[in-house]
């Protein structure tokens, strides 16, 4: 994945999100088909993670200079502490958090260079920054915001 593929993907979800952004201000308190959360819980999640490239230029970083991964706290744990520093947001801020780290993100992606390095992945292959940056970005709140599209529509 190129830069400017990566650029493109970005911005195709940033006017996906704007076209469903007016359905999540309506109704921001409605349950997620599955689990605990709500509409709102799912979008702060996504604020907390709307600009991956720092995480990932981080990674880059530590494995050139052989720096071990830091221990990371259990998934549920992070999620957690993303929804409740985000508790007292109004919906219209959590959403406009998600919009400057989609334009954080656009400006922050590296060079094509940067972006074929090779990390390792969670499952245990590879994967090139460029598709780590789309994964853990724009990959996963898609997937976030099908749950989300679902709960609007029930």
């Amino acid at each position: 994945m190129t830069r400017d593929e990566l650029i493109e993907a970005i911005e195709m979800a940033e006017q996906r999100f704007a076209l469903i952004r007016p359905r999540i201000e309506a109704d921001a308190e409605q349950p997620l088909p599955t689990g605990t959360w709500r509409v709102r819980d799912a979008l702060s999640h996504l604020a907390a993670r709307a600009n991956p490239v720092p995480t990932v230029l981080r990674r880059l970083a530590d494995m050139d200079s052989g720096t071990p991964a830091a221990p990371r706290l259990p998934i549920d744990d992070i999620n957690a502490e993303q929804v409740n520093e985000r508790q007292d947001l109004s919906i219209t801020e959590i959403l406009d958090e998600i919009q400057a780290g989609h334009r954080a993100t656009l400006e922050a992606i590296p060079d094509d260079a940067t972006l074929v390095r090779m990390l390792p992945s969670a499952n245990g292959g590879e994967s090139s920054a460029a598709e780590m940056i789309a994964r853990i970005g724009i990959g996963h709140e898609q997937n976030h915001l099908n749950d989300v599209l679902a709960a609007l529509r029930a």
